[in-house]
């Protein structure tokens, strides 16, 4: 019996996991991830003016679009889906 345990080579023919396709390229000291950059430039960048609308034209953002539902909310709503959308792109 193998023990758990133990460090084994990976399988001929296998990659080791850290050398596969999900595997991060190392930067040269000095270089910065631009996606990471660009992830937090994008998402504060909107939060903040949905923050700058909220403060300052309130009935903006109060005004109804369709039914109950107000433009605030729909604003919302495009905000999560960015968020999510340049998740997906950094953890790519």
């Amino acid at each position: 019996m193998v023990d758990p345990y133990t460090h084994a080579p990976p399988s001929p023919g296998r990659e080791h996991p850290r050398q596969g396709h999900s595997a991060r390229k190392r930067l040269p000291h000095g270089y910065a991830d631009r996606r990471g950059t660009a992830f937090a430039v994008v998402n504060g960048t909107a939060f903040a003016a949905h923050l700058v609308l909220a403060c300052t034209a309130p009935w903006l953002l109060a005004s109804r679009v369709s039914g109950e539902t107000t433009a605030g909310a729909y604003a919302l709503l495009l905000q999560v889906l960015l968020l999510v959308w340049t998740a997906v792109r950094y953890d790519r």
